[in-house]
């Protein structure tokens, strides 16, 4: 939901399941919280943990909010970048960890969608993890190259069923977002798109600019700075609401199409246990950062949407997206091995 970019990277295909147990084990036990009231709380450093590579989204946020929190709380706060199998390792970490508040996750929604894709997860993200805030959203975009003839999604549906299999569309990952709106697309449609799954947003920008694919689905974020430079058009918006930069571009929903609601996030999570009082201080410290002028300016710039929601907010929405996302999955009938 990491430029945007890097928000949702797809598991290498074929990855065995060997590669959970060794994520596992590089967790740590589960420890017992030590009693601490909120009010007292932090006393010493903590850590924030973002399973993705340093410079991306999630580490910038990350980073903006822990600077806010070392600020305000006067306990120094480390982000700790752990990449690796679709952020697993990093989800592990945090999900093995004291549940004491002081080891946080800052991650993607990917973490949401992925129990409907893959066996084997090292971690059950309902049963091992708790919700601390939703920060931010970002919707997708169909974009084309100018080089297609279509200015408009209905002159894109047109031109496909005209030319079935001859146009292609790409996602930033299998299982992603991008990929089952597509599947989407093609089956409300009645379209044989043929899906070009790409390592992350940042190689699908590149190619859509260059023409060398028919069109994409990729995240606000990514596209913000290449929307209107001329070289693609964008035709729809997923979500519910039209992007800010793109006043003038409808949603799926405004042109008749069903099943597009999902949109990538960013969010924050503790490991399951973890008092009550210290989740919502943790969620009301984030939802403060988000509130800052300058911050939200910035979060807006990479084509963002600032939430800072509560616990309850986060926990209902991932319920409800995690029904929407697998009830697509089995609609466009999406199958990963992992």
């Amino acid at each position: 939901m990491n430029t945007a970019g890097q928000w949702t990277t797809r598991l290498a295909a074929g990855m065995a399941t060997a590669t959970a147990a060794a994520v596992l084990a590089m967790a740590p036990a589960t420890a017992t919280a030590q009693a601490e009231p909120a009010s007292a709380f932090p006393s010493r450093q903590m850590k924030i943990v973002v399973p993705y590579p340093a410079g991306g989204g999630t580490d910038m946020l990350a980073r903006m909010i822990g600077q806010k929190f070392t600020d305000t709380w006067k306990q120094p706060v480390i982000v700790e970048n752990k990449p690796g199998a679709n952020g697993w390792i990093g989800n592990a970490q945090v999900a093995k960890a004291a549940p004491d508040g002081y080891n946080v996750l800052l991650t993607i929604s990917t973490i949401v969608y992925a129990p409907y894709l893959y066996s084997n997860i090292p971690y059950d993200v309902n049963k091992d993890l708790v919700p601390v805030s939703m920060l931010t959203r970002t919707p997708n975009l169909l974009v084309v190259p100018a080089s297609v003839p279509a200015s408009t999604l209905e002159e894109f549906v047109e031109l496909a069923r005209k030319n079935p299999r001859k146009f292609s569309y790409g996602s930033y990952g299998q299982g992603s977002t991008s990929h089952v709106a597509g599947e989407t697309l093609n089956r409300q449609a009645g379209l044989d798109l043929v899906h070009v799954p790409y390592k992350g947003a940042a190689p699908l920008v590149n190619d859509v600019l260059g023409g060398q694919i028919t069109a994409a689905f990729v995240d606000a974020g990514s596209m913000r700075s290449h929307a209107k430079g001329g070289k693609v058009r964008v035709l729809a918006v997923s979500g519910t609401q039209r992007v800010s930069y793109l006043p003038d571009v409808p949603t799926f929903a405004e042109r008749g199409y069903k099943g597009m609601e999902l949109v990538g996030y960013f969010l924050m999570m503790a490991p399951a246990n973890t008092p009550k009082d210290i989740v919502k201080k943790l969620s009301e410290g984030a939802a403060a950062v988000l509130r800052i002028p300058e911050n939200a300016a910035r979060i807006e710039e990479l084509g963002m949407t600032p939430v800072g929601g509560t616990p309850e907010e986060l926990g209902a929405a991932m319920k409800a997206d995690g029904e929407t996302f697998s009830r697509a999955v089995r609609q466009a009938n999406i199958r990963l091995e992992n």
